[in-house]
C-alpha cells in the first residue's frame, strides 16, 4: 500500500515537472517578444527635431590665414587653417558667425552638412560683439535657422549647441541656461567687455564658436562665442536679439552704429577708488567712464577723449557703458546726439551725428 502511493505521488511530481517544462519556454518567448517589440532609439525626442530643423543650416567655416613666424635671424609667412562655425540665417545666404573665426582670413570656405561648399565673402565685421557676416552664393535653395525674437528667456531652460568642437564636426551638446546677462572682459589690456551675454553650461569648445545655441523649439537663441578656458561647464552666447540686429546694421550699412568708445561703468566705489589710487578728478560718482576712444570712430571726431565721464545723452541721465551703448542703438544712424560730459570738474556738451 505504501509502495502504491510512493508510486502515485511520483507520477504526480513527474506530471508536474512535464507540464512547467513544457509552459517555460512559450512564457519566454512571450518576454523576447515583448522587448522586440520596443524601439531601440527614440527618434522624436525634442532634442532630435531640434537638430533635424536647425542642423542643416549649421555650417562649418574653414579659414587660412598667413602670419609671420620669427625664425632666429629671419621672418617667414606660415599658412594657418583654423575651424569654426557658424549659422545660416537668410535664404540669400547670409552667414552669421564670430569675428574671431574669419579675422584676417585670406580664404573662407563654408561647409554644408550635405556636402555642399561654397567660398565665404566677408560683408562685414564687428570685433566689439564678436560678430561677422559671410556671404555664401547658391543656385540652389539653402536652409534657413529660425531666431528667436522674444526678450523672455529664463535661467533653467534647454539649451542646445551645435558646431564643430577641436575637428569634430556637425557634434551637439545639452544643457541649460545657466544665467541671463553676464558682461564678460575679453580684452583686459583694453578693457573690452562682452556685454548682456547668455551663460551656459552646454558644452562649447574651440571650433563651436560662431555656431547656434538653440531653444527646445528649434530656435537660435544665441551665437556661441567664448568659454572661460579654467572652468567646466561655463560658456557664453550673443543673444540672438542682439545679433539679429549688429547683423541688420553690417548688411544695410557695412558696420554697426557705435559711438566708438570702451569703458566701464562708474560706481561710487570704483570713483572713491580712482581719487585715491590715480590723483584722477572725479567729479561724479555714476556714468560712463571712457578708458578708449576708438579711432575713425563717432567719438573722435565729436572729441571725447579718455577719463571723460559721460552722464546724460538728450534727456535720458546715463548710468553706465551698457546703457550708453543701448541708448546709441534707440537713436540710430544719422540720429543727432547731444553728450554731457564730465572731464575732470568741468561739464561740458558735445554735440555729434551718428555715421
Amino acid at each position: 500500500m505504501a509502495q502504491r502511493r510512493y508510486v502515485l505521488v511520483l507520477l504526480i511530481i513527474m506530471v508536474i515537472s512535464f507540464a512547467l517544462l513544457t509552459k517555460l519556454p512559450e512564457r519566454v518567448g512571450i518576454e523576447e517578444e515583448a522587448e522586440s517589440q520596443q524601439p531601440v532609439t527614440e527618434t522624436s525626442e525634442p532634442v532630435v527635431e531640434v537638430v533635424k530643423n536647425v542642423g542643416p543650416a549649421t555650417v562649418k567655416i574653414q579659414t587660412a590665414r598667413e602670419v609671420v613666424i620669427d625664425r632666429f635671424f629671419f621672418q617667414q609667412l606660415e599658412r594657418v587653417e583654423g575651424v569654426g562655425s557658424g549659422v545660416i540665417f537668410t535664404p540669400d545666404g547670409y552667414v552669421m558667425t564670430n569675428d574671431h573665426v574669419v579675422a584676417d582670413a585670406n580664404e573662407i570656405v563654408v561647409w554644408l552638412p550635405d556636402g555642399r561648399n561654397f567660398q565665404g565673402q566677408v560683408v562685414g565685421r564687428d570685433p566689439l560683439s564678436d560678430l561677422a557676416i559671410l556671404k555664401i552664393e547658391s543656385k540652389d535653395e539653402l536652409p534657413v535657422a529660425s531666431f528667436y525674437e522674444g526678450n523672455d528667456l529664463a535661467v533653467g531652460q534647454i539649451a542646445i549647441a551645435i558646431g564643430n568642437p577641436l575637428g569634430q564636426d556637425y557634434s551637439v551638446t545639452t544643457g541649460v541656461i545657466s544665467a541671463l546677462d553676464r558682461d564678460i572682459l575679453v580684452d583686459p589690456e583694453n578693457n573690452r567687455y562682452l556685454l548682456g551675454m547668455i551663460q551656459t553650461d552646454a558644452a562649447i569648445n574651440p571650433g563651436n564658436s560662431g555656431g547656434p545655441l538653440i531653444n527646445q523649439d528649434g530656435q537660435v537663441i544665441g551665437i556661441n562665442t567664448a568659454i572661460i578656458q579654467q572652468a567646466q561647464g561655463i560658456g557664453f552666447a550673443i543673444p540672438a536679439t542682439t545679433a539679429r540686429l549688429i547683423a541688420s546694421q553690417i548688411i544695410e550699412h557695412g558696420r554697426p552704429i557705435r559711438l566708438g568708445v570702451l569703458g566701464g561703468t562708474l560706481t561710487p566705489a570704483l570713483a572713491s577708488a580712482l581719487r585715491e589710487q590715480t590723483g584722477m578728478v572725479i567729479a561724479v560718482d555714476s556714468g560712463a567712464f571712457i578708458t578708449r576712444v576708438l579711432p575713425n570712430s563717432n567719438a573722435e571726431a565729436g572729441g571725447l577723449a579718455i577719463g571723460d565721464i559721460i552722464v546724460k545723452m538728450n534727456e535720458t541721465e546715463i548710468s553706465g557703458m551698457r546703457q550708453l551703448q543701448e541708448e546709441v542703438q534707440k537713436i540710430g544712424y544719422g540720429g543727432e546726439i547731444r553728450l554731457q560730459v564730465y572731464r575732470g570738474s568741468e561739464l561740458i556738451e558735445v554735440f555729434l551725428v551718428l555715421s
